[in-house]
């Protein structure tokens, strides 16, 4: 019924539209085109995302847009979206959305997506579930029986444009923040939730404000009922000049229900321009606070070095005394991406970055103030207490596009009753010492991964793809023998047309 009801909604109102601005949905993963396209012009801010993009001008973007009609202003939108693979250990996994929207004049726009997610044969997705509970990036499954998994989602957005350089949109889905394959301000590992963000742009200066409603189930209790967390973000994006891009970030999160009493949204920190860590003092309350500041630099024509730096807690004092205190909690980010095109049809993308987290970075005294959602970080999927290296080459040849990826990652794991900060729902309390909780500290697990796809355009006015893929993975823990492990994919996969009435 579920179904029925939100296919009959999206296409309903996907028919006799007007079109200003969209929210370009998160189907680019593998579209290098609309990367590529996206970073040629200088004064966007594409650290933010999902994209709003303008359809009823000249398209800037290289996304699959048809205008069956010039004549009329009244628009139709469908986009599909399916990735369909199977493996050699049968594996299989489909995933189908559409995208809709209602724009009915040029400063409102309703979208909606709907999303099906398929699991079969999946052993080690049923390992994790029983852990935990949830579908990681998904949340709870709606149905589950032996190892086969359906879980279906609702995105929606409402964007509502009350000046030229001032807008609001509310809905139901998931942000990213950064120029990096990973984030670690804020990004897309945790499942949808609900939102509120306002989007100031003048000059050059983006500046956005996130209000989130977030989820936790009881902690080592996963079939109770949820508790409520909620957060704001604050984000600056400033384009000095063409080549140079700086980032400020702050977010808080809190409790909904605590010893100060019924919270809801806390009133403190609804104002937009104000800095959380003063208000936190002067409230004495035991909120949660994290800050951050990047750049993007352009080094010629379209080769990048990015960084970001996340702040938790911070005393010089400890820090100069070299002992490794457990709470100078931080975090950095470092890469280099560049995209090197030689001619209309041929692209090469390449990308190197390095992350590093602190131990307890992320984690406060309660699991319910720690930066994540459903029980899952909010910012890097391994949490904290590792280091992490990625390499990533692409290379668009006409209907062709080879990808090979490699991740080097080494984290410190607890081990019996000695937290390593590696967990950010563990409480940072019951850490066991002060001092001597340098990076990776615990037992160490090792992990490479080496991964080479091929992708072929069937259709390019659909951007359908038929692919294969090989994965190799090796993780050492110190006390076991190296677990290697080899994966096969063959699927289908399409990012979806529009077409424009």
């Amino acid at each position: 019924m579920k179904f029925k009801l939100s296919l009959i909604l999206s296409i309903s109102i996907s028919a006799l539209l007007k079109s200003q601005y969209i929210i370009y949905p998160y189907y680019y993963h593998n579209n290098l085109q609309f990367e590529y396209q996206i970073h040629l012009d200088s004064l966007s801010h594409n650290s933010i995302r999902p994209y709003t993009l303008k359809l009823n001008a000249k398209q800037p973007w290289n996304i699959p847009i048809t205008k069956l009609n010039d004549s009329s202003n009244i628009l139709t939108v469908f986009f599909p979206v399916v990735c369909t693979t199977i493996n050699t250990n049968k594996e299989a996994n489909t995933y189908f959305s559409f995208f809709s929207a209602f724009i009915p004049n040029k400063h409102l726009s309703i979208q909606l997506i709907p999303e099906f997610s398929y699991f079969a044969n999946n052993d080690k997705l049923n390992q994790h579930f029983d852990s935990i509970g949830l579908i990681p990036s998904l949340g709870i499954p709606d149905y589950k029986k032996n190892n086969t998994f359906l879980k279906f989602s609702f995105r929606n957005n409402i964007h509502w444009q009350t000046f030229p350089f001032l807008w609001f949109d509310a809905g139901y889905g998931k942000h990213f923040i950064g120029d990096g394959y990973r984030s670690l301000f804020l990004s897309d590992n945790a499942s949808s939730f609900p939102y509120i963000k306002g989007t100031a742009k003048k000059w050059n200066v983006q500046y956005i404000v996130l209000y989130s409603f977030f989820y936790e189930p009881k902690w080592n209790n996963f079939n109770n009922s949820y508790t409520r967390k909620n957060s704001t973000l604050h984000y600056l994006s400033w384009n000095i000049k063409n080549r140079l891009t700086i980032h400020g970030f702050e977010t808080v999160i809190w409790q909904v229900h605590d010893s100060i009493g019924n919270r809801h949204f806390d009133i403190n920190y609804v104002n937009p321009i104000i800095f959380f860590r003063p208000v936190e003092f002067s409230l004495g309350s035991p909120d949660n606070v994290l800050m951050g500041a990047g750049f993007r630099w352009q080094l010629y024509k379209q080769n990048y070095f990015y960084l970001q730096f996340l702040l938790d807690e911070f005393k010089l004092s400890e820090w100069k005394k070299k002992k490794h205190w457990w709470g100078n909690k931080y975090a950095l980010q470092a890469g280099f991406k560049s995209f090197l095109p030689w001619s209309q049809n041929r692209l090469l993308f390449l990308r190197t970055e390095f992350n590093m987290v602190r131990p307890f970075t992320y984690a406060h005294d309660s699991y319910l103030r720690a930066w994540g959602h459903m029980h899952q970080p909010l910012a890097h999927p391994m949490g904290a207490n590792f280091i992490e290296w990625l390499g990533h080459f692409s290379l668009v040849n006409h209907r062709w596009m080879y990808v090979l990826y490699t991740q080097y990652a080494r984290q410190g794991h607890d081990s019996y009753n000695f937290n390593t900060g590696n967990n950010i729902y563990r409480s940072y309390n019951d850490h066991r010492q002060d001092y001597g909780n340098y990076l990776l500290v615990g037992k160490n697990i090792y992990s490479l991964t080496f991964s080479a796809a091929v992708y072929r355009t069937i259709k390019t006015s659909w951007e359908l793809q038929l692919f294969s893929k090989a994965d190799y993975a090796i993780t050492i823990n110190e006390a076991e023998r190296p677990k290697k492990q080899w994966f096969f994919y063959v699927g289908l996969t399409t990012r979806g047309f529009m077409f424009i009435l």
